[in-house]
Order: C-alpha cells, then sequence, then structure tokens
C-alpha cells in the first residue's frame, strides 16, 4: 500500500484515539512543528477547515472529519519518505490495528505486474453497506417509544387513509422525511404516516412536501401532524451531516481495509 492509502486507512482510528484516549493528542497534530518532528512533513496532521488558506486547500484531503467538536481535514502531504515515521508513530500509540509487515516499504521491481481491480457483475455496493449503516444510526436517535396503539391513532388522524392520496387501501408505514444522509429523517412516530403501495413506490427517496409538489392541503396536514407528536426533521443540520459523511466513509474504509489484510493472506498462500 501507498503511504497516503495507509494513512487514510488509519484516520479513523486516530479520530478515536484523540476522542477517547489521549485528547491532547489532537491539539499535537494540530500542531505544524510537531508533525514536522514525528512524521517529516511539512503541514499539520489535522487543521480546521476555517482556518485552511486558499493556497492550502490542495494541500489537505476534502473529506471533514469532527475531532474534538472542531471541523478538520487531513494532510494529503505525504510521500514516502514518511513511510516509517508513521508506522512507528502508530505502534508507538498502539493505534496500529494489523502486523508491521503489512506495511513494509514495497520493493522496486522491474516488470512488476499490473494490480487490476475487481469488477464483478452484480457484486455487493460498499454503498449499500453504508446507506444501511445511516439508517440505523438515524432509526435509531432519541428516546422515543410508541406502540401498535400509536400506530393506530396515526391512521385515525389521516382517517384510514393513504397520507398522499387519499385511496382507502393496506396501508403501510411510510417515512414522510426518508431516512437517508440528505433528508435525515428519523423512525419517530411524528415522521411515520400511512400509504399506499403504490405512492410509497412512487415516493421512493424524496421528502413529502416534495413529493407532494403543490398540494399545499395534505403537506398542512402532514406538517400538523409532525407538531403534535413534537418531531422537528432534522433536514439541513450541518453537524448532523458531516457526522454522518464520516460514518458513511467509514465502512469503505473499514472494508478496504480487511479485504486488503485477507487478500494478502491468500496471495502469501498461494505464493
Amino acid at each position: 500500500m501507498r503511504i497516503g492509502e495507509i494513512v487514510k486507512t488509519y484516520i479513523s482510528e486516530i479520530n478515536n484515539f484523540c476522542e477517547t484516549i489521549e485528547h491532547q493528542e489532537f491539539e499535537n497534530l494540530s500542531n505544524k512543528v510537531y508533525c514536522k518532528e514525528i512524521f517529516d512533513v511539512n503541514y499539520p496532521f489535522y487543521k480546521e477547515v476555517s482556518l485552511i488558506s486558499k493556497d492550502e486547500h490542495r494541500r489537505f484531503w476534502s473529506q471533514t472529519y469532527i475531532v474534538r467538536g472542531k471541523t478538520v481535514r487531513v494532510t494529503n502531504d505525504w510521500y514516502e519518505k514518511n513511510h516509517n515515521k508513521f508506522i512507528s508513530y502508530l505502534n508507538a500509540k498502539k493505534i496500529i490495528l494489523t502486523e508491521k509487515t503489512e506495511f513494509s516499504t514495497p520493493k522496486k521491481s522491474v516488470n512488476q505486474p499490473k494490480v487490476i481491480k475487481n469488477n464483478r457483475y452484480k457484486g455487493n455496493a460498499i454503498g449499500n453497506s453504508s446507506n444501511a449503516l445511516i439508517r440505523n444510526i438515524l432509526s435509531n436517535l432519541g428516546h422515543e417509544s410508541f406502540n401498535q396503539d400509536d400506530w393506530q391513532e396515526t391512521l385515525k388522524y389521516f382517517d384510514y387513509k393513504c397520507a398522499y392520496c387519499d385511496k382507502e387501501d393496506t396501508l403501510i408505514m411510510e417515512h414522510a422525511v426518508p431516512i437517508n444522509k440528505k433528508y435525515l429523517g428519523e423512525h419517530r412516530l411524528g415522521n411515520l404516516i400511512p400509504s399506499c403501495k403504490k405512492c410509497n413506490d412512487k415516493k421512493h427517496n424524496k421528502n413529502f412536501i416534495e413529493f407532494l409538489n403543490d398540494d399545499i392541503e395534505k403537506i398542512d396536514k402532514i406538517q400538523k401532524y409532525m407538531d403534535s407528536k413534537n418531531y422537528v426533521p432534522l433536514t439541513g443540520n450541518k453537524q448532523i451531516e458531516l457526522i454522518l459523511e464520516m460514518a458513511y466513509n467509514e465502512v469503505a474504509t473499514v472494508s478496504n481495509r480487511y479485504i486488503t489484510i485477507l487478500n494478502e493472506l491468500f496471495s502469501n498462500k498461494t505464493s
């Protein structure tokens, strides 16, 4: 693995180390002099987004993280000369999770075969797992409880009809505000409304306001229902969006780490 890929692989672990184990390390890694001494890089490991100048933007990866309450980006100014120092740092802080040999400096070889990426028809996309994690997080926020009787009250509010088309059909639970990282809907009673399957399929990942377009009467009825259940949609909350973006990307990071470990295991067995 190249040094930049190794650093990306361990950003989440370093974030967690600063958050839960050694708080002062966040300040250290935000210090340019400290990072020059530890990693031999010319930029701080962390830098607050608001402090990054226009000239520096290309020196930091675009992904943002919230660490110790600060929104930061991580420097991308890594070269092979930094490899051993970074690995030594991981080991010194006991952050590294795999054998050190996994990240040994690659030997240059003539006519080294080109690595071919997997391209598998109908393979399981990592985005599916990332989206599932986001849904799980949003579905479990807060401490609200409700039961079948509460759902019956909701059906009664909407006259046992689809909240979108007013049809008296087989009704299912529908999230008026979708549970995804764009709209930040939650699995709370105030966000659950009855819908027929046709409307549910047609609405898909749209917000109820977008789906109903200019049907002010139905939009108003749903909003009043939400108010009655003290449900305030999180849509547009930038801090939550950033945190969920971190969670979303961490799934790919963790997945790629273990894919690499297992692929190297199989490579060693066949070599």
